[in-house]
């Protein structure tokens, strides 16, 4: 039996009811593009596994009413234990489809994700990280992105999000953090190859175009 404490909002989540709690519920906004930052704030004290995160409806109803796509919703619920919080019924066949492809993606990488090393490669906030190649200033391209690894590096997931575009600006790459840099990792959904050096030093390119877009990239050593 799993149970689950309220939004953290108002500092309810604290190691007081993580004592009693296996997960917390991170905010009552399902906004999924400031669920980035909330748990972005939030992964600095605790790990994934205890923040429930949820895809729903296109719209969040109680505050930015703003529409998003059913894979940013997703991804940037993938960032913990992903729920689905959305009224099915009203889901199309298309959407349905898709939701079942995004949920067995999160289960192929979730004992990444939720047991994993995270690293913050570009923050939600101000769209700058150390871990980033080309990055042009606070704010510049409207990008942020995490990783999560375990063990010796033999397996890997980047999970990226496209906030904005300004003036046709191209994703940098990303340099990625604790791999083999004498591997070749693969990419799961393309089986394209990469070396771990190139990985670490130039980095690598993230497939977004457009606002509101997001991809998740799993990579094993080969």
């Amino acid at each position: 039996m799993t149970f689950e404490s309220c939004s953290g909002g108002g500092g309810r989540t604290d190691l007081g009811i993580l004592a009693r709690a296996d997960r917390v519920q991170v905010s009552e906004s399902t906004d999924p593009l400031d669920r980035l930052a909330i748990q972005h704030g939030l992964s600095q004290l605790h790990p994934a596994r205890v923040m429930t995160s949820l895809a729903a409806d296109s719209t969040d109803t109680t505050l930015n009413r703003r529409p998003s796509n059913l894979r940013f919703r997703f991804v940037s619920a993938m960032a913990g234990v992903l729920g689905v919080g959305g009224d099915l019924t009203s889901w199309s066949g298309q959407e349905l489809a898709e939701a079942r492809d995004l949920v067995a993606l999160y289960k192929r990488i979730r004992h990444l994700v939720q047991h994993g090393e995270l690293h913050r490669l570009r923050a939600p906030a101000d769209g700058t990280g150390a871990g980033c190649a080309g990055a042009d200033g606070p704010g510049g391209d409207g990008f942020s992105a995490v990783q999560y690894r375990r063990g010796d590096g033999g397996e890997t997931a980047v999970l990226a999000w496209r906030h904005a575009q300004r003036f046709g600006t191209p994703v940098p790459p990303l340099r990625l953090r604790g791999l083999d840099r004498d591997a070749l990792y693969r990419d799961a959904a393309t089986g394209e190859l990469h070396s771990g050096a190139l990985l670490a030093h130039r980095g690598l390119r993230i497939p977004l175009h457009g606002p509101l877009d997001a991809a998740v990239v799993h990579l094993r050593k080969a």
